[in-house]
């Protein structure tokens, strides 16, 4: 993989002509891919891909040109040659950008993050057997991601990590199911059995009659992964800068500093502890952590490279929506939530997210998967799927009950084109008065 960059980069530099400039950010992965229904393998196969995003940029106009590489030098060069020509030629119809830039000169940076993967048919093996007997339908990818970036200036990053991931339901009938997850960079066979086997005593309960709980205000746990769909739609538009000052962001209030959240809440991007490169398409390395809510207070944005140069700010992030979200654990052992919830509701997954009040930082969805009503901690029944409409400064502030000590990695699993590298790590978190609708 790294070589293809370095030759697609030493072509350039002896392509440039008088007054031009290129960056080439590279995107590779060399992945193992299986789908699963029935707990029966339907689908199996590898991906082996490189993509270079070229950018030529003359007196203020950039055009820019995605291409796939082969791995084969001669092949790539009459490539790369034919696509530097065709943006050549295009850049004099094209007005100036203001608001591009690139970075300069620095010191080159490699961050190599090499892990312990599983064979596919061990993956496979421990994936189905400790599921025997269920339907299970999932999906699950392992194998090595790489990123990369060159310049005309000499700058240089590169990136490599190995990981897996996998995200499997296993479904009793109809809308009654379970959602489980396990990702990381160590495989462990064990850890992966154990938590199938949790998914597992769920489904148990989820074949129980379900009830219909009426709309009101319940004492809730929420999972990690339903907190995390929450914060998923605020992060479309709610950290990044270029929102927050042209005042479209859904957390306007906290920035203004009308509202404040739990002093508990300690929210940032954390590149250094996420599976992202810390460089962007532009070449800018990033710091280890941005903070975005401290002791309940907005703290800061993030700022990509076209925002931080119309707002003459630094560079901070690679785009305005976190790629390595993090909050900071708080003293609720996981193992106590249900008792502490004692007479409400346990919400391991949450659905179909989307805002319903910008203006109160409020998002609407639906109750999925493992809904549980407990009575003295205890799950009793699984609960029909209910639509909830909650302000995140109520969730997050005077109806936060606690964080668990303990947190999830949750990976984004998308695969749209290529393996994602986004992914959060995040507490559960006990609330009071969460409001279930109809």
């Amino acid at each position: 993989m790294r070589r293809s960059l370095e030759h697609a980069a030493d072509l350039l530099h002896g392509l440039m002509q008088p007054g031009e400039a290129f960056s080439a950010y590279f995107e590779g992965e060399d992945s193992d891919f299986a789908r699963l229904n029935g707990n029966r393998i339907r689908q199996a196969g590898n991906v082996l891909q490189r993509r270079l995003t070229l950018d030529l940029t003359v007196d203020g106009r950039h055009a820019q040109a995605a291409l796939p590489l082969t791995g084969d030098p001669d092949a790539d060069a009459a490539q790369l040659r034919s696509a530097t020509e065709g943006l050549r030629a295009l850049l004099p119809h094209l007005p100036t950008d203001p608001h591009h830039a690139c970075a300069g000169p620095g010191t080159p940076g490699e961050d190599l993050r090499p892990g312990r993967l599983p064979g596919r048919p061990e993956l496979l093996e421990v994936l189905t057997g400790t599921a025997e007997g269920l339907d299970l339908v999932g999906h699950c990818a392992s194998g090595r991601l790489c990123r990369g970036f060159a310049g005309s200036a000499g700058q240089w990053h590169w990136f490599e990590t190995e990981s897996f991931s996998l995200d499997w339901s296993l479904y009793h009938r109809t809308d009654k199911a379970v959602k489980g997850r396990y990702a990381g960079r160590q495989w462990d066979p064990d850890a992966l059995a154990s938590r199938i086997r949790d998914t597992r005593d769920q489904l148990e309960i989820m074949a129980r009659k379900p009830v219909r709980v009426e709309p009101g205000r319940y004492r809730v746990f929420l999972a990690p992964a339903a907190l995390m769909e929450i914060l998923s739609v605020i992060a479309w538009q709610g950290f990044g800068l270029r929102a927050v000052r042209t005042r479209q962001t859904p957390l306007l209030h906290l920035v203004n500093g009308d509202v404040e959240l739990h002093p508990q809440v300690h929210l940032d991007e954390h590149s250094a502890g996420g599976q992202a490169p810390r460089f962007g398409p532009e070449g800018f390395a990033l710091p280890d952590r941005v903070a975005l809510i401290t002791d309940g207070r907005h703290a800061g944005c993030l700022a990509d490279s076209r925002s931080a140069r119309e707002y003459g700010v630094p560079v901070n992030a690679a785009t305005e929506r976190p790629r390595s979200l993090e909050i900071a654990p708080g003293t609720l052992a996981i193992a106590d939530a249900a008792r502490a919830v004692g007479d409400g509701l346990l919400i391991a997954d949450l659905w179909y997210g989307n805002l319903s009040d910008r203006s109160q930082c409020a998002v609407t969805g639906m109750t999925r998967y493992a809904c549980l009503q407990l009575a003295d901690g205890i799950p009793v029944a699984p609960v029909d799927p209910m639509r909830f409409d909650v302000s995140l400064y109520q969730l997050l502030g005077p109806n936060l009950l606690g964080l668990t000590r303990e947190r999830e990695r949750l990976v984004d699993t998308g695969t749209y084109g290529q393996r994602s590298t986004a992914s959060a790590l995040l507490p559960g978190a006990l609330v009071r008065d969460f409001p279930l609708t109809l």
